[in-house]
């Protein structure tokens, strides 16, 4: 797979693009885990979406199969400008459980998103400052001893975006517990079936390819990891 796209190639791929699940416009912020469930999980299943502006909250939070009810919050700057989006997904194979076969799947990683996204962005500038822009390919977050415990792993900072080379680098992070998955057989089952990503706003996006905007931009937050998990991790 190429992780690295230039930006002229991106704009064919948009125009060739015929997959249900390819992105039509930018998802509004306020519901933007509504479109990364459709997109990363390749489903149709109608979801509820739960908006948290209490970091706290959001930690505490699950994505839960009744709904199905999913969890979304804002990464903002000093000046309340919007970074980056975290969304806890439910997984494919869950959604094909409860919903029925095909329902769903296969999960994506996190990265089709922000590919997704970026092809849009790329239509509206012009005099892009960079013309490479690579997804960096590792993203999976895990703790194979205490699968409960991945969740503070992937909400503990990380540098989401910066240059090498001249090419703008977007990282993210993101995990996925099936809830069929023989590995996570002895975990509470409302730890499973859960597909968690960290995704990049689009108009933090937009205003890095105008050259607007800082890189070096870091995302996330530690958790205290001295008691059990917190709920939904």
């Amino acid at each position: 797979m190429r992780w690295i796209l230039v930006l002229t190639a991106a704009l064919l791929v948009v125009a060739c693009e015929q997959s249900p699940f390819a992105l039509k416009e930018v998802p509004s912020a306020d519901e933007y885990c509504l479109a990364a469930q459709r997109i990363i999980t390749r489903t149709e299943v109608p979801v509820e979406l739960v908006l948290h502006d209490n970091f706290e909250a959001f930690v505490k939070s699950k994505a839960v199969i009744e709904g199905p009810t999913i969890q979304q919050f804002n990464w903002k700057d000093a000046d309340n400008n919007l970074l980056a989006i975290s969304c806890k997904l439910k997984s494919a194979d869950h959604l094909n459980l409860v919903f029925g076969a095909g329902s769903a799947g296969p999960d994506s990683l996190c990265q089709i998103m922000n590919q997704a996204v970026f092809r849009l962005i790329a239509r509206q500038v012009t005099s892009p400052a960079f013309t490479r822009v690579v997804f960096d390919p590792v993203e999976t977050v895990s703790d194979d001893e205490q699968p409960g415990m991945t969740g503070p792993d992937w909400l503990a900072p990380f540098t989401m975006t910066y240059v090498e080379e001249s090419a703008l680098h977007i990282a993210t992070k993101g995990f996925t517990v099936g809830f069929e998955d023989p590995r996570y057989e002895k975990v509470p089952e409302r730890f499973r079936g859960v597909h968690y990503c960290h995704l990049i706003a689009p108009d933090y996006l937009k205003a890095l390819m105008e050259g607007r905007a800082p890189v070096d931009v870091i995302v996330g937050m530690d958790v205290d990891r001295s008691g059990p998990p917190p709920a939904g991790h």
